[in-house]
C-alpha cells in the first residue's frame, strides 16, 4: 500500500511537469510568432520612411526644382527643361552619385495637364526585390520654350504628380 501511495504522487508530479512544459511550449511559440509579425511591421515601416524620404529628396532636387536666378526656388514645381537634362545626367553617374541618394529606386513625373507625358527621371530596380513601397507627389510643371524668333520666352505650366518607387 505504501508504494501505491507513493507511485500516484510521483504521477501526480510527472503530469503537472508535462503541463508546466506545455505550458512554456506556447508561450515560446506566441513569443516567435508575435516578434515574426513586429520584426516583419518594422520592415513595412522602414520601407514606407525611405520612400517618402527619397520622395522628399527627389522634390528638393536643385537638378529639378523650379528656380529665377538667385532667388528661392518655388515648392513642389519641377522645371521641364532642368529635368530633361537632369535624366542624362543621372544615367550617366547613377552608379557613381545618385545611386548613394537614392539606392534602388524609380522616379517618373507624370504630366496630366494640358497633355499626358511621362518621363522617367531614375531608374535602378532591384531584380530580386521582395517589396516595393511606392510613394505619390503633387507637383506643378514648368516649362519655358523659347521663341526663336524673338528674344522673349514663353513660360507655361502643367499639372501632374511625380512616383517614387523603393525597393527592399
Amino acid at each position: 500500500m505504501m508504494t501505491k501511495k507513493g507511485q500516484g504522487r510521483m504521477t501526480e508530479t510527472i503530469a503537472v511537469l508535462f503541463i508546466f512544459f506545455v505550458l512554456i511550449l506556447f508561450g515560446i511559440v506566441f513569443y516567435f510568432k508575435y516578434q515574426d509579425v513586429a520584426i516583419k511591421e518594422d520592415i513595412r515601416e522602414s520601407l514606407a520612411s525611405r520612400a517618402m524620404e527619397t520622395t522628399l529628396t527627389s522634390l528638393f532636387l536643385p537638378e529639378l526644382q523650379c528656380s529665377r536666378g538667385a532667388a528661392e526656388p518655388e515648392d513642389n514645381c519641377i522645371d521641364l527643361i532642368k529635368m530633361n537634362n537632369a535624366m542624362r545626367v543621372f544615367k550617366e553617374n547613377q552608379d557613381k552619385y545618385y545611386f548613394d541618394i537614392f539606392s534602388y529606386a524609380n522616379i517618373t513625373v507624370f504630366q496630366k495637364y494640358p497633355t499626358e507625358e511621362k518621363w522617367t527621371v531614375y531608374e535602378k530596380v532591384k531584380l530580386n526585390a521582395t517589396a516595393k513601397e511606392p510613394t505619390f507627389f503633387v507637383v506643378v510643371l514648368r516649362n519655358e520654350a523659347s521663341k526663336e524668333s524673338s528674344e522673349s520666352s514663353e513660360t507655361t505650366f502643367g499639372y501632374g504628380y511625380i512616383s517614387v518607387e523603393v525597393y527592399r
